[in-house]
């Protein structure tokens, strides 16, 4: 029995709001990641549709941002643009994981070279946790194009952070824009690391190394007075720097 589309707890700004989320996101993600044709989208506020932010500017060379809003069944409801020919991967998964508000699609470069190495990108740094000691990789090389498609990779995904569509890209979700970007973005960083390390004779992350990682960053938050926020440190960052209109260099990682 196919699973209706629910309203995710995590509290939800306005379309307003959600509309500048989705446009830095997609800056933040098109420059760290280096792909024109990702893009990220967000439940809209009104839990009838989806809207979705494509990491590209216009086709012509115009100022306008293709965002577009369309339901369950690939309708366009508004915006610029159609939907994604990608869109199921939205719907489908939205309908398998209810506690997700925000999914980002891209073709990571260095994601992709170790998927097709047959490596996992795993928690191999400290910044790498969240991906525990795997990430599922869905192993057919094709666009994600129909609900068929798009309801095998929510069950490749399943209840994890992350999955890596083999010879093609990544899909992160999040119970927030900033949440689902991010760990988009350390994906990428991650796989990076992880590649060259693996060049240098690196066999993989142990049961051992994942457990004292993990137990080290717990013992740090329990430790750490942290403000609150509506969003994370790196979103606040890269914003500020979009908001001034600003260029940063990617550098290796």
């Amino acid at each position: 029995m196919k699973r209706k589309p629910q309203r995710v707890t995590a509290k939800q700004g306005t379309a307003k709001q959600t509309d500048e989320e989705l446009r830095i996101a997609a800056k933040i993600l098109e420059w760290e990641i280096g792909d024109i044709w990702g893009h990220v989208g967000v439940r809209m506020p009104d839990g009838e549709g989806i809207a979705v932010q494509m990491f590209r500017r216009a086709e012509d060379g115009g100022d306008k941002d293709w965002l577009v809003r369309f339901d369950y069944s690939l309708k366009k409801l508004s915006g610029v643009g159609t939907p994604p020919r990608e869109s199921t991967i939205y719907t489908e998964v939205f309908k398998a994981r209810p506690d997700v508000n925000a999914i980002v699609h891209s073709h990571a470069p260095a994601c992709i070279a170790l998927g097709l190495a047959d490596k996992q990108l795993a928690c191999v740094h400290m910044q790498s946790f969240r991906f525990g000691a795997g990430v599922p990789v869905y192993p057919r090389p094709i666009y994600i194009l129909d609900d068929a498609e798009g309801a095998e990779l929510a069950r490749a995904l399943d209840g994890a952070s992350a999955v890596m569509i083999k010879g093609h890209g990544i899909v992160t979700v999040g119970k927030t824009i900033d949440e689902a970007s991010m760990t988009a973005l350390y994906m990428e960083r991650t796989a990076k690391i992880q590649a060259m390390a693996h060049l240098l004779g690196f066999q993989g992350p142990t049961e051992d190394f994942v457990e004292e990682l993990t137990a080290s960053k717990d013992k740090l938050f329990a430790n750490v007075n942290r403000m609150k926020s509506v969003h994370s440190a790196e979103w606040r960052y890269y914003s500020e720097k979009i908001k001034k209109n600003e260029k940063w260099t990617r550098g290796w990682s």
